[in-house]
């Protein structure tokens, strides 16, 4: 008798009755695989194949026993779509990026996966010289490759991901915002939106949105309405965040604009009468 063990491309024989037998195959193959006839250790084999294989023992009552075996499947993984991350504070195109963000997605979550990242699909297939996490890329657009293996069988799948690393958009600090204030009491209404146009030069697929605070604008929470009611009187300083309109990134660019509020003049409106005296004419 004997005990089969499936693996990645086969399986793997042990004897557990009489040895010095020799294994064989019931039926021949289709896919490829070969069969080790003393140690029953089949290769070669495609993921999910199915054999048949006899074991017939070589002594003086010669028996033979059939076993049945199903090879082991890769991993089933799904794949990545771009890891877009944000440029560094020098615009170059190149940063340290946390592989690890795309694990999940790749795995849908499962426990039994573990994921590693390689520089070429050779290197994923030979498991050799994994990338460092955080790996900072050396092109921009760049191709890595993913090599995802099932811990329980050591069947291993691959895919390929692209790193794409985006720049802020470029943007123009805004002049003032005034407003010219009837009853001087400091406070008015602002269209904030008017200032769009100069901060993006007239370029289209720019978001802008308005806060109150720095934190509210990297945050992009609590975006102000427009018309706006200024909150601080005569003077206040509004954050903006300017970010990409089409590529769902958090790369912004933050500016800061200031609502002014100027009084209107008061005057008389009753005032004396300007008398002048006539000349000789």
């Amino acid at each position: 008798s004997f005990v089969l063990t499936a693996t990645c491309d086969g399986a793997t024989a042990e004897i557990t009755g009489v040895t010095g037998g020799t294994f064989s195959f019931v039926d021949p193959p289709s896919d490829g695989a070969v069969i080790d006839s003393s140690t029953g250790t089949v290769t070669g084999g495609d993921y999910g194949s199915t054999y048949d294989i006899s074991y017939t023992s070589n002594d003086l009552c010669p028996t033979t026993t059939i076993n049945t075996i199903v090879v082991e499947t890769p991993p089933e993984i799904n794949n990545p779509t771009p890891l877009e991350v944000c440029d560094d504070n020098i615009p170059d195109g190149l940063t340290e990026i946390d592989l690890t963000i795309k694990n999940n997605e790749i795995t849908s979550g499962n426990p039994n996966y573990s994921v590693y990242y390689f520089i070429s699909l050779d290197d994923a297939e030979n498991a050799t010289n994994p990338l460092p996490i955080p790996y900072t890329n050396i092109s921009n657009p760049q191709t890595v490759y993913v090599r995802v293996v099932d811990i329980e069988t050591a069947c291993y799948t691959t895919t390929s991901l692209d790193l794409v690393v985006a720049s802020a958009p470029a943007a123009t600090s805004p002049s003032n915002l005034e407003y010219c204030d009837a009853d001087a009491d400091g406070f008015g209404v602002f269209t904030l939106t008017d200032a769009d146009a100069e901060i993006t030069g007239g370029i289209a697929g720019i978001a802008i949105t308005y806060h109150e605070t720095q934190a509210d604008a990297e945050n992009d929470v609590n975006a102000l309405e427009s018309p706006y009611y200024n909150i601080v009187a005569y003077e206040q300083t509004i954050f903006i965040r300017v970010e990409s309109a089409t590529i769902s990134t958090s790369c912004a660019t933050y500016l800061e604009m200031l609502l002014v509020v100027n009084d209107v003049p008061q005057i008389n409106t009753n005032p004396d009468p300007l008398q002048v005296c006539d000349d000789n004419d």
